[in-house]
């Protein structure tokens, strides 16, 4: 078997021996033992709570957050690194948080400027968040060492436990009905809340095509409503440019403060005058020409 420490893109090969068992036979005659590769590289977000991570690829089934302080304390104590990790994010082995049904009934329940809701990382994969950057320096460090390994004999051990039929079974038992009341009863409370802030801060917001400023009764629940009555005359205004409308201080200002918008004016007058007079002057070539032009005609 070809040894591979690294890959071109970055990450680490980080090889763990797995624990004996009758269907983990050994192979190639006893000159390898069974193990389970994950890939790891250092995690680059601009968010702060991604910040001091490991990105950890094909992590092994039922891992947490203690078995991975295990590993990784085990590996850093062979190259004498102090390392402490923090948490283990976004670890959805069985893709509870695929689908996030409150963003789908209403956006009144999610948080602003929150990433969990909205944030995932693929499947089989993990951050692996540390207390600092010293600590993701030293464990990079050792990781480093410990992927140019090529004795299996030397690989650190994944200890896991295996799951029981009780597990299984409590995994699937149905919710606590108490409890159950109890979740629906405080997120209903923290929905009403939501909705009456956003309610009232619209109040005040909605300004129709006129000009004014709506009115939004008590009794109205559907802020989308609002909006559509705004739109039903004409729902091709929804495409258009929004324009302020003229208010009472535009009515008042003065447009001739200053000399030259006066100067302006007077020349803009003058011009109009000057203009129809021409076309005075037109008119009453055409009418002499047809003889209807007679200025002493009495009325």
């Amino acid at each position: 078997m070809v040894h591979v420490d690294s890959m071109k893109n970055g990450f680490l090969v980080i090889p763990f021996k797995l624990p004996e068992h009758p269907v983990l036979s050994k192979h190639e005659n006893g000159k390898s033992v069974p193990c389970h590769y994950m890939f790891m590289k250092k995690h680059q977000s601009k968010q702060e709570e991604e910040s001091n991570c490991i990105f950890l690829v094909n992590i092994p089934l039922l891992t947490n957050v203690e078995s991975m302080k295990t590993v990784i304390k085990e590996i850093c104590d062979k190259y004498d690194e102090v390392s402490y990790v923090e948490d283990l994010l976004y670890n959805d082995e069985f893709g509870l948080n695929d689908v996030n049904l409150s963003s789908l009934t209403s956006d009144l329940m999610s948080v602003p400027n929150d990433s969990s809701e909205t944030r995932f990382t693929p499947r089989n994969t993990a951050l692996l968040k540390f207390v600092d950057q010293s600590s993701v320096n030293n464990c990079w460090n050792a990781l480093v060492k410990y992927s140019n390994i090529k004795d299996s004999s030397k690989f650190v051990n994944w200890n896991y436990s295996a799951p029981s039929f009780s597990t299984f079974i409590n995994f699937y038992k149905p919710i606590d009905l108490e409890y159950l009341k109890d979740d629906v009863h405080s997120h209903l409370a923290i929905f009403e809340q939501r909705e009456q802030e956003a309610q009232e801060e619209v109040q005040g917001s909605i300004v129709d095509e006129d000009g004014f400023t709506m009115v939004v009764g008590k009794n109205t629940k559907n802020l989308n409503s609002i909006r559509k009555k705004i739109l039903k005359k004409n729902p091709l205004t929804k495409h258009e440019a929004k324009t302020k409308p003229v208010t009472m201080a535009d009515k008042k200002a003065k447009k001739d403060f200053y000399r030259f918008q006066v100067r302006e004016r007077k020349k803009q007058e003058i011009n109009q005058l000057l203009n129809k007079f021409k076309e005075d002057q037109e008119r009453i070539k055409v009418m002499k020409a047809k003889k209807k032009f007679n200025p002493y005609r009495s009325a």
